[in-house]
């Protein structure tokens, strides 16, 4: 009988949260491991390609964690580097290669877990989170934006698995056509 859990018990509530964003990033690696350049950059239709999701789900981690978490905002050098518009699209430049969003995922990642490891059970339920720079009586607690992280990320995710089906049945990679024995 398979046991299903978001990770071994923790006594901090916000490590164990923490466990399924990290189930949820490990499927998404999981899903990028088995694609090609080509795939990640093929457009279907005028819908976002699987490269542009991986960025924006980069993009919107980074921007919780330096817009609400850190309250630091995002500088030049991080805009540049994460290819941040002040219009959110759902887009990559087609010239990047897979390694590049692994670093864009992980590097936003390596935030998220630096910041929940550190913060305590009282931190992590209490509404004193705001956006830097808006003038909004809106407050999150961390716990609230790490839910919403993992919502986000799954939701995504399913739309990425829904695209490489549809890739693939547009594009069908059998090399069996290049049988040397079609020729016989």
């Amino acid at each position: 009988m398979r046991e299903y859990s978001l990770a071994p018990a923790s006594s901090r509530e916000s490590v164990h949260l923490l466990g399924g964003l990290i189930q949820t990033r490990e499927r998404l690696l999981g899903l990028l491991d088995e694609l090609d350049e080509q795939d990640i950059h093929h457009k279907v239709h005028d819908l976002p390609t699987i490269a542009g999701y991986a960025l924006h789900l980069a993009q919107i981690e980074l921007w919780w964690n330096n817009m609400v978490l850190r309250d630091t905002g995002i500088n030049d050098e991080e805009r540049e580097r994460f290819y941040l518009q002040e219009k959110q699209v759902i887009t990559a430049p087609p010239e990047l290669e897979k390694s590049w969003f692994l670093s864009r995922l992980g590097e936003a990642r390596m935030l998220t877990r630096e910041f929940y490891l550190e913060v305590s059970d009282h931190e992590f339920r209490k509404s004193g989170y705001h956006i830097l720079g808006q003038e909004s009586d809106g407050k999150y607690s961390a716990e609230w934006i790490l839910y919403h992280l993992i919502h986000h990320e799954s939701y995504h995710l399913g739309q990425m698995y829904l695209l490489l089906k549809w890739i693939n049945g547009q594009r069908e990679k059998w090399d069996h056509f290049n049988s040397p024995y079609l020729s016989i």
